[in-house]
């Protein structure tokens, strides 16, 4: 059996050493793996380093092949680039400043012996800077989910890891139901995640660590205002991709106040985004729209609570965010809204 680990480069000289050899410290007993390094034209020394560890490699178990874009296309299109160029059983994607620890893969590889048929091990990741587990709502047993309305309550009570990474995902589900990343949007993993799992038959949560997700405060979290237009656009467009969207069961559309309270809660990182730096006129445009769709979609639906709810998305009851006392009662009043409409 071989992982088709996948790994984008772009920027990353600080950390791309760590992460490749602990991807090298793996012990291989039970499977081979294809470690497929994406550079994305990356201007520092990355790719030197990469090249400086990867010669120094003399084990049997692990293959490595560096894929190079002739310009930069972004974290979606890097990914895109190594599925296509996976021929692994499984897909693991690493982000090049995080890392994994030693027995990540022995961990993942071990549960296919009892769940050979399962499309994705979702492991436990630790995010450095908090001190916080992904999986810790779920225990110390692994936690088989086969029932579809499970897994969208999951995902749309945003209870499941909604990041690309920690996964151990079948390549064959992957090609077969063309998941593959947005190109060109920031946050891409929430609508990749979200179509991961929509198509997902079963997910098995472990709680074992297969990840470690550190702190780069040169990422896009961590400086909003320079790309605040391209993110204001990425999370509005997260909201009208969800809403072309919706759940389906047995070819019903189901969870229509679950999913529209999902797709909201992107909307008001939009707007927040939108009230501290502003954004160009189309971006402007395309936020109005489809916040209008989300009202729309309520009113049309006939759901007052949700209606009213909703206004919080327009001026003046949209400058009641300012006020801490209502920002912070605001997810609080997102549960009223679930529950009783």
């Amino acid at each position: 059996m071989t992982i088709s680990v996948i790994i984008p480069v772009y920027k990353v000289e600080k950390y791309v050493r760590r992460c490749i050899e602990s991807v090298i410290a793996q012990e291989c007993i039970d499977f081979n793996i294809e470690c497929l390094i994406v550079d994305d034209c990356s201007p520092d020394g990355s790719m030197s380093i990469v090249h400086d560890v990867i010669d120094s490699y003399k084990g049997a178990c692990i293959s490595f092949h560096v894929i190079h874009h002739e310009k930069n296309m972004g974290l979606s299109a890097a990914r895109n680039s190594g599925i296509a160029a996976a021929i692994g059983d499984y897909l693991f994607f690493i982000d090049s400043d995080d890392y994994i620890p030693k027995h990540a893969f022995t961990n993942l590889v071990s549960y296919l012996k009892n769940y050979p048929m399962v499309d994705v091990i979702l492991g436990n990741s630790l995010c450095v800077e908090q001190n916080s587990y992904t999986n810790a709502p779920f225990g110390d047993t692994p936690t088989l989910i086969e029932d579809k309305w499970k897994i969208y309550e999951l995902v749309l009570n945003r209870l499941i890891n909604r990041n690309a990474w920690s996964k151990l995902i079948r390549r064959s589900f992957v090609t077969v139901n063309d998941i593959l990343f947005d190109v060109g949007l920031l946050y891409e993993d929430v609508t990749w995640t979200y179509k991961l799992y929509s198509c997902a038959s079963s997910i098995l949560i472990i709680p074992e660590l297969t990840y470690i997700y550190e702190n780069n405060p040169t990422s896009i979290i961590h400086t909003p205002a320079e790309r605040s237009n391209q993110l204001i656009w990425s999370f509005t467009f997260i909201v009208d991709s969800l809403l072309k969207h919706s759940p389906v069961i047995q070819g019903k559309e189901v969870f229509f106040v679950a999913h529209h309270l999902f797709a909201s809660h992107w909307m008001l990182i939009a707007l927040d985004l939108y009230d501290r730096y502003g954004a160009n006129s189309d971006t402007t445009r395309y936020l109005c729209a489809v916040k209008w769709t989300l009202m729309k979609n309520a009113i049309c639906h006939v759901r007052p609570l949700m209606v009213l709810y909703f206004l919080v998305l327009f001026n003046p009851i949209h400058l009641l965010l300012k006020w801490k006392v209502f920002r912070s009662n605001l997810y609080r009043m997102n549960r009223i809204v679930y529950k009783f409409s």
